[in-house]
């Protein structure tokens, strides 16, 4: 059972974060929700009011404008540059922030700026963009930095169950009751799966202080985790297939052997 959870859950992640295909497509989901959006202008607002104080003024009405933005599409390139980025920053396995050159969006983001302070907005630097934190190192799970080893180790653990499995049984006196076993254990491993898929996020964003780290971890946690999910629910209908075939042929295997054609040989 723990064999096949520990399977399960590297298999996942190898599939859906160390594919960049996968990847790709999961966080430009992230990066279009809503939140994720409002906690990016905010860090944006944020870079540019420390270069111009006075913006914090209409900070409010920039931040509105920035997510309009945003979700207007204006930003897809940079947005899918962002995520390759972010990919294989996270493959690199880092110690440090996660930091990305935005230059080719602070003419999006000063032009709404302008319509409220023109006088401002000229006032914001070019290099104010060119390296804007949107991720801390902490914000990335321990499991994730092992991404580049997780093909090998699931293909591995998944040998390990599937070898433990036909062992039990082989070696069974009651082979139809170890393949019981079998199931129910395949069972709980499901179980544990989708108990992750719904506990790991709050776990992973327990342990991560800055604001908009902490967003886009709740937001890709939901994202990412739909395919965890079902991938414990098939465990678990394949476990609770494999369990109730043991059963029955057990039983099945036992009213047999009580028959009256069986007494008499």
């Amino acid at each position: 059972s723990i064999l096949t959870f520990l399977s399960a859950i590297a298999f996942w992640m190898d599939r859906s974060v160390g594919r960049e295909g996968a990847f790709l497509d999961h966080a430009t989901e992230v990066l279009a929700m809503h939140t994720s959006q409002e906690a990016l202008a905010a860090r944006l607002m944020d870079e540019a009011v420390d270069a111009v104080p006075l913006l914090a003024l209409v900070r409010g009405a920039g931040e509105r404008a920035t997510v309009a933005l945003l979700d207007s599409g204006a930003f897809d390139s940079a947005i899918d540059s962002v995520v390759r980025a972010g990919h294989r920053y996270i493959i690199a396995r880092p110690d440090g922030p996660f930091a990305v050159d935005l230059t080719e969006v602070r003419d999006g983001i000063v032009a709404p700026i302008a319509q409220f302070a023109p006088d401002l907005a000229e006032r914001v630097p070019v290099d104010v963009f060119q390296s804007v934190v949107i991720l801390e190192a902490d914000a990335i799970p321990f499991a994730v930095r092992a991404l580049r080893w997780l093909s090998v180790v699931s293909i591995f653990l998944a040998a390990g169950v599937l070898f433990a499995a036909i062992a039990f049984v082989m070696l069974a006196e009651h082979r139809l009751v170890a393949l019981q076993w079998v199931g129910l254990a395949v069972l709980g491993a499901g179980i544990g799966v989708v108990v992750w898929s719904v506990a790991g996020g709050p776990l992973a964003a327990s342990r991560v202080d800055d604001p908009l780290s902490l967003v886009l971890v709740r937001d890709a946690y939901d994202v990412f985790s739909r395919s965890l999910r079902v991938e414990g629910m098939w465990l678990m209908g394949a476990g609770l297939v494999i369990a109730v075939a043991g059963f029955l042929g057990d039983r099945v295997q036992g009213a047999r052997s009580e028959s009256p054609a069986a007494g008499g040989k």
